[in-house]
């Protein structure tokens, strides 16, 4: 099966369109709910029903009681017909889902990358991907599509990773050509911060918003913003690149032409390394959080500055696109103590009143974001006249609530 086979004629696809919304958004409906919600009259209604039916789409769920004597038939999107996939692909974990077209997260798993890059990369992604399929029972052919979240942005003509340099020799490779051969099937890939802020806004604390920014501080520095409802990508897929803006660091530094002044100072490299040069000695992240909840030097010195670095980028963002709300996500910047940190240093630079919320997701922000690419390009491909403007909501939370995460151990068998 593929994303062409079995489409509704095309004079119908408005219809068609019309209905599979209200069926994504409230689950079971009858004909006559069906009619109303779109306005379609009942011979029409008849007729996508029947030829969504026939495509396999929709099937008949029960039956409901109406007025005395009366009953009626309700429809649902048949969950098993298709799934799509998505894909969280770190520089130290991936972490992997199936979804079914109606927005049920069928199983997740997450693993560590253990140093993996390039075209061993891509084969454990294969890998994992028929472990994950295999546990959930789903033949791969009734997989219709994937969407890959990845650090950087890639190049539209070579296919190749840009501005990842934690992937460098994964980057090297066509990754849409690859991942598309070891997923079997189109493959979508986004920025990871990108695919974070769209996993908030369909699941998240940024949810039925039009205006959000996620801001992730980790291992590397990022921003995605949605406006109005949609994601901004600019001319060439590198909005939100802040790593690169010139502060924090010296932006004339070889460190910074690489990897951006930004990132250089707040960046879990930098810190761990300013900490270090001020007589620290964990060796991670985690255990450096720690020391600075405990008030303890020169860790909580370290924070408080990354938070001071931290606040600057809030006010930028929130003075650029003057968002509802900001979302602090990553390893970093979810961390309680930083996000105190940060807030305290809002309240010293700015009298506006900035919303900033802990991601809700915190982890699997991205891959949240993954799976809903992944959905909504298919729902619109199947079932949206192709280059008409708008798109079939994704399924509200309600109806589409993640499933208890797995572990590839799990998948095993």
């Amino acid at each position: 099966m593929n994303l062409r086979q079995n489409q509704p004629p095309v004079l119908r696809q408005l219809s068609v369109r019309a209905v599979m919304d209200v069926l994504l958004q409230e689950g079971p409906t009858s004909r006559a709910t069906l009619a109303k919600r779109t306005g379609l009259s009942k011979q029409t209604m008849s007729e996508v029903i029947r030829a969504l039916e026939d495509a396999g789409w929709v099937k008949v769920t029960g039956i409901v009681s109406g007025k005395v004597g009366r009953s009626a038939v309700t429809y649902a999107v048949a969950e098993e017909s298709a799934y799509g996939i998505g894909v969280d692909l770190g520089v130290t974990t991936i972490r992997i889902a199936v979804v079914s077209i109606s927005g049920r997260i069928v199983h997740e798993i997450e693993h560590p990358t253990e140093g993996r890059a390039g075209e061993t990369l891509i084969a454990y992604v294969q890998d994992l991907a028929e472990k994950v399929l295999h546990h959930a029972g789903i033949p791969f052919d009734k997989v219709l599509l994937g969407a890959v979240a990845t650090p950087g942005v890639v190049d539209p003509q070579s296919g190749h990773l840009a501005l990842a340099p934690d992937m460098a020799e994964t980057g090297r490779l066509d990754v849409v050509r690859r991942l598309s051969e070891a997923l079997g099937c189109p493959v979508v890939i986004e920025n990871d911060v990108n695919a974070a802020a769209l996993g908030e806004s369909w699941k998240g604390c940024s949810a039925g918003l039009e205006a959000s920014a996620f801001i992730s501080l980790g291992t590397g520095v990022g921003l995605g913003m949605l406006v109005n409802g949609r994601l901004m990508r600019g001319a060439r897929g590198a909005a939100g690149e802040i790593a690169y803006l010139p502060f924090g660091g010296d932006p004339y530094s070889e460190e910074s032409l690489e990897r951006g002044a930004l990132e250089s100072a707040v960046g879990v490299p930098a810190i761990l390394a300013r900490y270090r040069a001020g007589g620290g000695h964990q060796s991670a992240m985690p255990g450096l959080l720690q020391e600075a909840e405990a008030g303890q030097e020169p860790a909580r010195a370290v924070i408080q500055e990354t938070a001071r670095f931290a606040a600057f980028l809030i006010l930028s963002v929130n003075a650029m696109i003057d968002p509802q709300t900001i979302v602090l996500g990553g390893n970093v910047g979810r961390h309680p103590l930083v996000l105190d940190l940060v807030r305290q240093e809002l309240l010293r630079i700015t009298r506006h009143r900035i919303d900033l919320q802990p991601s809700q997701l915190g982890s699997r922000a991205t891959l949240v974001g993954a799976i809903a690419i992944a959905l909504n390009q298919m729902h619109n491909t199947l079932f949206s006249p192709q280059d008409w403007p708008g798109e079939i909501r994704l399924p509200g939370a309600s109806r589409a609530e993640p499933a208890a995460k797995k572990t590839v151990k799990d998948c095993a068998g």
